[in-house]
C-alpha cells in the first residue's frame, strides 16, 4: 500500500474517533454508531464538451452554366450631323519684334509729321535704340499773329546688363519754336512806336533748345535682403533764343533694404541749377538792356527722405518724412512728414486708403516752359514748397472689367506759380510769371472699364476750389474738369480712339501798360474771363497688315476757337492723316 493511501486511512480513522468522542458527550436522545468495514473512495465521471478542432471543406460542388444568344436585332437608323469650321492659331513662344517702325503724315495748315524708332529686339547682354521725331504747322489761326510753330527731338540710349547690375546712358535733344502771335492781325506791326519803327528780326517768335545726358545705375539683386539702390544722373542744358540760360544738375538715389518683413528705404536728391536771365528795361517788351546787366540765379537743392514700409496680407503702411535745403537766394531748411496707409476688404474689391505728402519743388526755366512755353525770356525763378497734401479716398473693382477710384484732398503750396498776361506791342503779347501761396479743395474720381480686348473706356470728373493769399485769383485754373476716353478695336484691324476734355471757366490777369506789370505785386491787373470749352479727338487706325497700317487723327472736332492762355487761341479742326510701316 503506498504512503498516500495510508495517510487517507489514518486520517479516516482519526475522524471516526474524534466523532465519537463528541457524540457520547451530546444531549440524551442522541445515538452512538459504528460502521466496521473497508473505505473505498471513488471519484465520479466527470461530463466534458470535446472542443477539438475539426477541418471543414469550403470548396462549394461545381453547378453547370451554360450560355444562350438570342436572336434580337437592334434598328439604328443613320443620321448626319453638320461639324462647325474650327480655326487652329499656332501661338508662338515669343511674339515677334521688328527693329524698326517709322510714321509720317500730312494735315491741314500745311502740318508734317515725321517719326521713327529703330530699337534692338531681345537680348540677354544690351539693349539700344534711337527715337526721332518732327511735327511743324503754319499756324493758320485766324485774326490774331503768325502762329507758326516746330517741334523736334531726338532721344538715343543705351543699357548694358551684368550679374547684379543694370547700366545705362541717354542722350537727349529737343528743339521747340513757337511764335508770340496773341495780339490781333489787324494791329500793324510796321507802325512806328516811339523807338521801334518795326518789330527787331526774331522779336515775334522764341526758340528751346535742350541738350541733355541721363545715367543710370540699378541692382539687380534676387535677395531682398541685400541693400537694393538705384542711382541716376541727369544733366540739362537749356537756352532760349532770347539768350537766357540754364544748366541743371540733378543726382537722384534710391536705397532699400528688406529685414523681418519691414522694408526701410531712402531717398537722397542732390539738384543744382544755375540761371541766367537776359535783362530787359520791361517785364513784357522783352527789349534788351546792356546797361542793366544779366540776372545770375544759382543755387542747390539737397534731399533727404527716409522710409518705413510695411506689407501684409491686407494692409500697406509707409511712414517717412522729408528734409531739404534749398540754397537758392536765401538758405532755407524745410520738414515735410510723409506717411500712407491702406486696407484691403473683400479679396481687393474695396481698398480705402489715406496719405498725407510734402516736398520742396524746383522751379526753373525748362520747367515753366514746358507749361507755357509764351512766357517773356528771362522769367524769375523761385522754388515752391507742398506744405501739405492730405488726400483719402476709395479705390476697388466691382469685376475684372470694372474699376474706380473716388478721392478727397486738401493741399496747400507755398511760391506756387501762376501766369498774367501783358501787351508787348508791336510784339505780341506775353506771359510772367508770378508766385503766391495757393491752397486747394479737390474732390475727383475715375471709373475705366473693359470687356476683354475690344472695348476699354475711362472717365475722370474734377472739382476743386482755390484761396491765394495775394493774387486776387488762381490765375488760368480751372475750377473743374472733365475727360472721357473710349478704344474701340474690330477684329485687330480696326482701331478707333476718342478723347474728350472739358475744362470749366478761368480767370486770366492782363496788364494793359507794361510799366504797371512790372510791379505785378502792388497794382491788380484786369481780371479776364476765359470760357470753358469741350475738345474732341478722334483717332482711327486702320491696319493693313501686321506691318503696314493707314491713320486719320482729328483734333478739336467742334471747331471751337477757344484759349488755353488769355490771347492765345488753339488751332480750329487740325486734321492729319498718314501711314506707318514696320521693318
Amino acid at each position: 500500500m503506498s504512503i498516500l493511501m495510508k495517510r487517507s486511512f489514518f486520517a479516516t480513522g482519526l475522524a471516526v474517533l474524534v466523532n465519537g468522542l463528541f457524540a457520547q458527550t451530546t444531549a440524551p436522545g442522541g445515538g452512538e454508531y459504528v460502521i466496521q468495514g473497508i473505505f473505498s473512495p471513488t471519484i465520479a465521471d466527470a461530463q466534458k464538451i470535446d472542443l477539438r478542432p475539426e477541418p471543414i471543406d469550403t470548396i462549394l460542388p461545381e453547378r453547370p452554366m451554360s450560355f444562350d444568344v438570342l436572336p434580337v436585332k437592334a434598328v439604328i437608323p443613320a443620321t448626319v450631323d453638320s461639324i462647325a469650321a474650327a480655326k487652329l492659331n499656332v501661338v508662338q513662344p515669343q511674339q515677334r519684334l521688328y527693329k524698326g517702325y517709322v510714321k509720317g503724315g500730312f494735315g491741314l495748315y500745311t502740318t508734317p509729321l515725321g517719326e521713327l524708332y529703330y530699337d534692338q529686339t531681345r537680348s540677354r547682354d544690351n539693349a539700344y535704340g534711337i527715337h526721332v521725331k518732327h511735327m511743324s504747322s503754319n499756324g493758320g489761326i485766324d485774326d490774331v499773329g503768325p502762329s507758326t510753330y516746330s517741334f523736334n527731338q531726338v532721344d538715343g540710349y543705351y543699357n548694358q546688363y551684368l550679374r547684379n547690375h543694370e547700366v545705362g546712358g541717354r542722350l537727349m535733344y529737343d528743339r521747340r519754336r513757337v511764335s508770340y502771335y496773341g495780339y490781333s492781325s489787324n494791329d500793324s506791326t510796321d507802325n512806328v512806336i516811339d523807338n521801334f519803327p518795326e518789330p527787331p528780326v526774331d522779336a515775334l517768335k522764341q526758340i528751346y533748345n535742350d541738350i541733355g545726358f541721363a545715367g543710370r545705375i540699378r541692382s539687380l539683386y534676387k535677395d531682398s535682403t541685400l541693400i537694393a539702390h538705384d542711382i541716376g544722373l541727369e544733366v540739362h542744358s537749356y537756352s532760349s533764343l532770347s539768350e537766357s540760360h540754364e544748366t541743371n544738375v540733378r543726382i537722384t538715389t534710391e536705397l532699400s533694404k528688406a529685414e523681418q518683413g519691414d522694408r526701410y528705404g531712402l531717398g537722397i536728391l542732390i539738384d543744382n541749377n544755375a540761371y541766367r536771365a537776359v535783362a530787359t528795361n520791361g517785364l513784357f517788351g522783352e527789349v534788351q538792356s546792356p546797361t542793366l546787366g544779366d540776372t545770375r540765379t544759382n543755387g542747390t537743392l539737397i534731399g533727404l527722405t527716409p522710409m518705413l514700409s510695411r506689407r501684409g496680407d491686407k494692409y500697406v503702411v509707409d511712414v517717412g518724412f522729408g528734409m531739404y535745403i534749398d540754397s537758392q537766394g536765401k538758405t532755407s531748411f524745410h520738414f515735410f512728414p510723409k506717411a500712407y496707409l491702406s486696407y484691403s476688404l473683400f479679396d481687393d474689391i474695396l481698398v480705402p486708403y489715406l496719405g498725407l505728402e510734402g516736398s520742396r519743388q524746383r522751379n526753373s526755366l525748362r520747367s515753366l516752359t514746358r507749361q507755357n512755353p509764351w512766357l517773356i525770356g528771362g522769367p524769375a525763378l523761385q522754388n515752391s514748397s507742398q506744405l501739405y497734401d492730405l488726400y483719402g479716398g476709395l479705390r476697388g473693382s466691382f469685376s475684372n472689367a470694372l474699376g474706380f477710384d473716388v478721392r478727397v484732398s486738401i493741399s496747400a503750396m507755398e511760391d506756387r506759380p501762376l501766369f498774367v498776361t501783358g501787351s508787348a506791342a508791336p510784339f505780341g503779347d506775353r506771359m510772367a510769371v508770378v508766385y503766391d501761396r495757393v491752397g486747394v479743395f479737390n474732390v475727383s474720381g475715375q471709373v475705366n472699364y473693359r470687356t476683354d480686348d475690344a472695348l476699354r473706356l475711362h472717365a475722370r470728373a474734377e472739382i476743386s476750389s482755390y484761396e491765394v493769399d495775394k493774387q486776387l485769383e488762381a490765375w488760368n485754373l480751372p475750377p473743374y474738369q472733365l475727360a472721357f476716353g473710349a478704344t474701340y478695336t474690330m477684329q485687330e484691324k480696326l482701331i478707333v480712339n476718342l478723347e474728350a476734355q472739358f475744362l470749366g471757366q478761368r480767370k486770366a490777369a492782363y496788364y494793359a501798360n507794361p510799366a504797371d506789370a512790372s510791379s505785378a505785386i502792388t497794382i491788380n491787373p484786369a481780371v479776364q474771363d476765359l470760357d470753358g470749352f469741350l475738345d474732341l479727338h478722334l483717332g482711327v487706325e486702320y491696319r493693313y497688315t501686321k506691318r503696314l497700317s493707314l491713320f486719320l487723327d482729328m483734333s478739336n472736332l467742334s471747331a471751337s476757337k477757344y484759349e488755353r492762355w488769355y490771347r492765345y487761341p488753339v488751332q480750329r479742326g487740325l486734321l492729319l492723316g498718314g501711314a506707318t510701316y514696320s521693318f
